[in-house]
């Protein structure tokens, strides 16, 4: 009877603990996706370079742990991107050679997201995706994951504010008695107002960011630039939305930035961060929905550089954009990893058009855009001047596209990208044409 007792309570301790685990619900959802992908003349600055061919695949999971409907936390975890035959066995996109085995799951996301009880006030704190307000495109200063504290407060269906703090860089450093010092970190701090009057939204914004000596503000020539003092940057900037008339859709994005680089620290001359900075950015996208497909227009303006290093400049000040997605090949507007890029990435320091036919189809299931694009670089050109480095008032491109999107199941899409550049830079003889060609499937779960 005792062994009977004893094996009752051992049951009812296991259901128990079953009970309690079962109040937490697991959902997870992501996507793997592969791509193989052929360009020809893939530096467009450079007259003598060739074609090549690679293959790539990545898989990406989001888990939702949930205790009820104001409480979770998120696990958002990447593999890859693994290029098919790269020998590196350890760290990111390792594992693609003969013999695979590569250590390369990354932690791309990992939060707790919560309600304070009683309270409109929602909380998400942990590295987490943070962007800056962005209704027509990507945003151009901030659009990446990052450890930050999220607040979110709603007053009314209309009315709703965010406050957030993100630590883009802590590098602890020590000063000589031993204590610490701040020389190394990097803080971003914003302020949000949502203001919903349908049919047109308004989202202005503030951001500002403390950037130690030793911490790099995204400086644009590459490498990490120190200077002999703390700096600071500030971002104004307003995104909106409008249908009010009927199938057609407008947005606008516009950001002013400043940031302080008098500081920065001798042989940082030519860099644009190495002295001041102010610049803007405006973005205006527009479609209009018919029946058999949807016309687009894409115009986008940012300042350029001067071509002295002396005196303020007229980049805007970035710290990780969230790229221009507008076309497959000229601009960050390519599928998973598939080649883009070609003649800028965030759009800063140049002007462009698109105009666009999408959403027309001859196949059930199968849907195609076709693009035209021209884009040019604000800067100021100089022969001798290291602002060349980046797209100048003399340089220019034309960009075709073709994108088709083969639905085959509910849960797997086939994606084929088509992408031609005809660039003309100012400092280049003979630069040839880009082609692309790639297709990639993405399968979603």
């Amino acid at each position: 009877m005792k062994r009977i007792i004893i094996l009752m309570l051992a049951c009812t301790m296991v259901l128990g603990a079953v009970a309690t685990s079962s109040a937490t619900e697991f959902k997870a959802a992501g996507t793997l996706d592969m791509a193989f992908q052929w360009l020809d003349n893939p530096d467009p600055k450079s007259a003598n370079n060739g074609d090549y061919f690679n293959a790539i695949q990545r898989l990406r999971t989001k888990i939702d742990i949930i205790a009820n409907e104001s409480l979770k936390g998120v696990y958002y975890l990447e593999v890859g991107t693994i290029r098919w035959g790269d020998p590196i066995t350890l760290g990111r996109g390792s594992g693609g050679a003969l013999g695979a085995d590569g250590v390369n799951v990354e932690t791309k996301r990992l939060y707790l997201d919560f309600q304070v009880p009683d309270t409109e006030l929602q909380l998400r704190m942990g590295i987490q995706g943070l962007a800056l307000p962005s209704l027509a495109n990507n945003n151009p200063v901030l659009d990446d994951d990052v450890a930050a504290i999220v607040a979110n407060y709603s007053f009314t269906d209309q009315y709703n504010i965010v406050a957030a703090w993100a630590r883009a860089a802590d590098t602890e450093n020590y000063s000589t008695n031993g204590s610490p010092t701040s020389k190394t970190k990097y803080d971003v701090f914003t302020v949000i107002l949502g203001l919903n009057f349908e049919p047109v939204t308004l989202v202005p914004y503030i951001a500002y960011g403390a950037i130690g000596r030793n911490a790099d503000v995204n400086s644009r020539a590459g490498g990490i630039i120190t200077a002999t003092a703390d700096r600071d940057a500030w971002w104004l900037g307003l995104s909106a939305k409008s249908n009010y008339w009927e199938n057609l859709n407008l947005a606008f994005d516009f950001v002013w930035g400043w940031s302080d680089g008098s500081d920065m620290a001798v042989g940082a001359a030519g860099n644009p961060n190495s002295r001041d900075q102010s610049g803007f950015y405006a973005l205006l996208h527009a479609d209009y929905k018919m029946e058999y497909f949807t016309p687009t227009l894409d115009l986008w303006y940012s300042s350029g550089d001067d071509d002295s290093v002396t005196g303020d400049g007229e980049f805007m000040p970035e710290i990780s954009a969230g790229g221009l997605a507008l076309t497959n090949l000229g601009t960050d507007g390519g599928f998973f990893d598939t080649t883009d890029n070609a003649f800028t990435t965030s759009g800063i320091g140049t002007f462009g058009a698109v105009l666009g036919f999408t959403d027309f189809s001859f196949i059930e299931d199968v849907t195609h855009d076709f693009k035209v694009a021209y884009m040019q670089g604000t800067s100021e050109y100089s022969s001798s001047s290291l602002v060349n480095t980046f797209p100048t008032d003399e340089d220019r491109a034309w960009e075709f596209n073709l994108d088709t999107n083969w639905q085959m199941y509910e849960n797997l899409a086939a994606i084929v990208e088509l992408g031609y550049l005809n660039p003309d830079y100012k400092g280049v003889d003979g630069e040839e044409a880009v082609w692309k060609a790639a297709i990639g499937f993405q399968y979603s779960y």
